[in-house]
């Protein structure tokens, strides 16, 4: 009976491990541009520019949403159809650099502090924070 106390205590640690392997999420904002690029890319972009110069941060469904990076911007635009973002500052032959997102697609989670926090459905989905002028209009038009 000695020698189960120690085995007990290593199944326990390998289980904790294990738990925290499965559940972790990596904190790479770009790895969720690629994302939703692979699933609503366009070559398209929209007639009119509505919000020009935003900072959208993207991440999962934990943890807090990050800049892809500090010199990334984006130009946002909100239709009939949906949200269309547009980044500037990275290299559009990679991937597309305009998403083109149906506004059913957009749902609105909730503010937290001064950013107005969405999920854009991807597999799985990915978290959104903007603010200002951009965020309130995109959260009234996700409400109705």
């Amino acid at each position: 009976m000695d020698f189960l106390a120690p085995t007990i205590i290593v199944f326990a640690v390998l289980l904790v491990v294990a738990i925290a392997a499965l559940s972790f999420e990596p904190a790479d904002p770009f790895a969720a541009w690629i994302k939703l690029a692979e699933r609503y890319g366009t070559a398209r972009r929209p007639s009119a520019i509505q919000f020009p110069g935003q900072r959208i941060r993207f991440g999962g469904q934990r943890g807090t949403p990050k800049d892809l990076n500090a010199f990334v911007t984006f130009e946002a635009t909100i239709d009939d159809f949906g949200l269309w973002i547009t980044c500037k500052g990275i290299d559009d032959e990679q991937f597309p650099a305009t998403l083109k997102i149906p506004g059913t697609h957009v749902r609105f989670v909730g503010e937290k502090g001064i950013d107005y926090v969405f999920d854009l459905y991807a597999e799985p989905p990915v978290r959104m924070s903007v603010r200002g002028e951009f965020g309130q209009a995109l959260a009234e038009r996700s409400r109705s």
